[in-house]
């Protein structure tokens, strides 16, 4: 991972191959001690992917296997239990050209990831709100 550029609260970093990925952002936004964020924009690739979408009451996962390339990528940054949680949400093509996406549990850059990040000078948290579902609100109205 390499910061290409950050000036106050815009950081454009990139991700390189073999990294695993969101969780090197998740530990760079610890470092940094990112609390609230947007991503705005990412490309690149990406293998040994986990998406999945919620179906109201859980997660339902998928793998996909072969390197694909992101045609979109966003989200955001919050804190969930006091550690950085990266949301995001992806849109890849296979092979054969083919989209899928959902959320973005996991995977492996397989060449680059190249990455838009702006930061909110506030913090947003994950509160409970039924079943695996976290909901986003900020510290003051944590209630």
């Amino acid at each position: 991972m390499k910061v290409l550029y950050r000036d106050k609260d815009r950081t454009v970093i990139r991700f390189d191959k073999g990294e695993q990925f969101p969780e090197t952002l998740a530990q760079w936004c610890t470092e940094q001690e990112v609390q609230a964020a947007a991503i705005v924009a990412g490309i690149g690739m990406l293998e040994n992917i986990v998406i999945g979408r919620y179906d109201g009451n859980e997660y339902v996962k998928e793998t996909v296997e072969p390197s694909s390339e992101i045609l979109s990528l966003q989200g955001n940054v919050s804190m969930k239990e006091g550690e950085p949680f990266v949301h995001l949400h992806v849109n890849l093509a296979d092979e054969d050209m083919s989209s899928r996406g959902g959320h973005l549990f996991e995977g492996t850059v397989s060449m680059t990831i190249e990455l838009v990040l702006l930061e909110i000078p506030d913090e947003f948290i994950r509160v409970p709100s039924g079943g695996t579902f976290w909901r986003l609100d900020t510290a003051s109205d944590e209630a």
